[in-house]
């Protein structure tokens, strides 16, 4: 039964509208969203979906094809209640658009269905976000641009979900475009789009199968050191935030900052800004080879620095270096979730059984490669 169908059946109506949204990968530039810095990330060809029809009362009447589950809520009713669960990320929407003065004058049946596995680092949750918002700007002639829609949803995890995150997520997928990455400041919401011309390579996502929970996670422990160390920094430098700081300053960091661990998040901070531009710049040249480099550097950075990484991810990033790849490194925030390798595209059915050999055997889990393409953002599809 496909989406319309299992709309209409759970529902009892037709869907009005088919949308969908795009998951994304970060190709460098890990954890400086929130620290004001320059990231790479791009939209892939993994998608959430969503079955629409209008309604004539103003309950938001939610169900996901994924849990099994559904949730009512009337439109001017919704608050902040961690007992709607995973609908929280959809009536969030409704609560920001309200609170930011768009009228939404009656309510919606949506139906969920996401081929993005939950915590997995692809950013499932900003995905459903951009989707919601594409979808009710829309239904309701909001004319949201990609733009709002992309500070929208940020809103929606900072001040509704209290995630303490930055832009990256949120704009990666709803400026997605097709072979391009977006090299995205993430303290002026500045963007240009980066053509992925990559030959005879490509990016592959290795699954770990070991889902985390960002807002349960370390992830705003992270947030709160590195503003630790601004502050620190902000005694001698005039600066806005961590990745102002050029890797020359090092030296000079580590005399101010006494505190090991506050350095070494710093450290990452600093050196994954460098490794942005650098990354750019290979990517212009077509270095592969500094491509790969740029790569394990970062993800040596993310486990030693910034302990956001884990047995599981350095496993399966080893594999893919073992399997031929030119480069790996984890993707998204940590914690469990996805890596990214680069290898070469006829090598893909022999690197993917090596890796998942190698995975299987020092884990006991089942992992996944998968081959994605570099796509478009959020869009109506009927």
């Amino acid at each position: 039964m496909n989406l319309q169908e299992s709309f209409q059946k759970y529902f009892g109506v037709k869907c009005e509208a088919l949308y969908q949204a795009p998951a994304r990968i970060n190709l460098i530039g890990e954890h400086l969203d929130y620290n004001g810095g320059l990231v790479l990330p791009c939209a892939i060809s993994l998608y959430i979906k969503a079955a629409v029809s209008l309604r004539n009362d103003s309950l938001i009447n939610v169900y996901s094809l994924n849990t099994k589950t559904g949730q009512k809520e009337d439109l001017f009713r919704i608050k902040k209640d961690s007992n709607y669960g995973w609908a929280n990320y959809i009536y969030g929407v409704f609560f920001v658009l309200k609170e930011n003065g768009y009228q939404i004058p009656k309510g919606m049946n949506i139906m969920i269905d996401s081929e993005i596995p939950l915590g997995s680092g692809l950013s499932s949750s900003a995905a459903l976000l951009d989707l919601i918002l594409y979808l009710t700007s829309d239904m309701f002639s909001l004319n949201l641009s990609l733009e709002t829609i992309t500070k929208l949803a940020q809103k929606v995890e900072n001040e509704y979900l209290g995630l303490k995150s930055g832009i990256m997520d949120e704009a990666a997928i709803a400026l997605g475009k097709k072979d391009h990455c977006l090299l995205l400041d993430c303290h002026q919401f500045k963007y240009e789009q980066i053509p992925l011309s990559l030959g005879d390579y490509t990016f592959v996502v290795l699954k770990t199968n070991v889902p985390r929970s960002l807002v349960s996670s370390k992830y705003n422990e992270r947030v709160d050191e590195c503003q630790k160390g601004l502050k620190i920094l902000q005694s001698k430098y005039q600066i806005n935030n961590l990745c102002e700081m050029s890797v020359d300053s090092l030296s000079d960091v580590k005399e101010l900052i006494s505190d090991e661990i506050i350095y070494r998040r710093v450290r990452h901070v600093i050196s994954e800004q460098r490794r942005v531009y650098d990354f750019v710049d290979a990517l212009k040249k077509k270095d592969i080879p500094s491509l790969g480099k740029l790569l394990n550097e970062s993800h040596q950075s993310l486990k030693d620095d910034y302990e956001v990484s884990g047995s599981y991810l350095d496993t399966i990033v080893l594999a893919s270096i073992h399997a031929g790849a030119i480069g790996s490194r984890m993707t998204g925030a940590g914690f469990g979730g996805c890596a990214i390798a680069l290898i070469k595209k006829d090598a893909f059915i022999n690197f993917r059984e090596k890796v998942l050999d190698e995975y299987h055997k020092k884990t006991g889990l089942h992992g996944e490669v998968l081959m994605v393409d570099i796509v478009d953002g959020p869009s109506r599809i009927k």
